[in-house]
């Protein structure tokens, strides 16, 4: 067997299609059908059942995929222990939250250079469900992002906490006396994209406590809420953590109130099923960067 029909069966397999893994292998479709035919019949076995529309395993293909897993893990393993740590080339994607991007990532960045300095980085900013989208379909290799994620597929590991606050401009006329819920239920608040943790909580509270949610502005862009609270366009909720230049310059002002948000909670989390010792490696030192620098309560 060589390994790359064993690499175009495993992704195959754990992509559930043909076209998915020739996209991870850098490759063409008609080149990862050929490797997994070449495959099948070295072993004299159909490994996938091409009657449906997925590439679902054969009873022998599900045997395969555990050999499969196996042999490209001590692949890995063997390579990272050969060059001493530090990849033998390659991208590793990261998917990261604005918030990290606005704190610790150019410090992990720099440190991943130095240790990895033959490997890669591709990165995408974007919310926490869609980076558990790119998790779950093998389109990153790690992400920090508001975890942990529920899927025991996904190893999670702690990273580091931000308080959230609401904030203000000073002519909005909030700053200096204790903000209310009904006072809350009067403005714009300008909160993170509709489907994350902290707008779906923020609307449950108002809606527990009797009350229709304000008006919302939802945005992905952590840029462009900061830029509409110094505007004055409404409240925001934000981390204190990204915003101390406009708060030192008293352009924003962190609210006097007594509701409490939960603070956002990140997580470093990837692929379990194959063992990578460089995702084990920077997940390590995105995790001593992110609670050395930047842990908060």
């Amino acid at each position: 067997m060589e390994l790359k029909e064993i690499e175009a069966f495993y992704w195959s397999a754990t992509l559930r299609s043909f076209s998915k893994a020739a996209i991870r292998l850098d490759t063409s479709q008609p080149t990862i059908s050929a490797r997994v035919a070449s495959l099948e019949r070295r072993l004299t076995h159909y490994l996938f059942d091409r009657s449906g529309r997925e590439a679902k395993l054969t009873p022998k293909g599900l045997e395969m995929i555990t050999w499969a897993e196996r042999i490209l893990s001590l692949h890995q393993q063997a390579i990272h222990a050969m060059c001493g740590g530090t990849g033998t080339g390659g991208i590793v994607r990261v998917g990261t939250s604005e918030t990290i991007v606005h704190t610790w990532l150019p410090d992990f960045i720099r440190a991943f250079e130095l240790k990895f300095p033959r490997l890669s980085l591709e990165l995408t900013v974007d919310t926490t469900p869609n980076l558990r989208d790119g998790l779950a379909g093998q389109e990153i290799d790690l992400a920090f992002l508001l975890g942990p994620v529920p899927d025991p597929s996904i190893q999670s590991r702690t990273l580091s906490n931000y308080k959230l606050s609401f904030v203000a401009a000073p002519r909005l006329g909030f700053l200096g006396r204790p903000i209310t819920i009904e006072d809350l239920a009067e403005v714009t608040i300008i909160t993170y994209g509709r489907r994350t943790r902290p707008t779906i909580a923020l609307t449950d509270l108002f809606r527990s406590s009797g009350m229709t949610p304000p008006r919302m502005i939802t945005s992905a862009s952590l840029s462009a809420n900061i830029r509409l609270a110094v505007d004055g366009v409404g409240v925001a909720i934000l981390p204190p953590a990204l915003i101390q230049d406009e708060i030192e310059s008293e352009r924003l002002g962190v609210m006097t109130t007594d509701i409490v948000m939960d603070p956002l909670k990140f997580t470093i989390s990837y692929c379990k099923s194959l063992s990578n010792p460089v995702l084990e490696a920077a997940a390590d030192l995105a995790i001593r960067i992110a609670q050395t620098s930047y842990q908060e309560s």
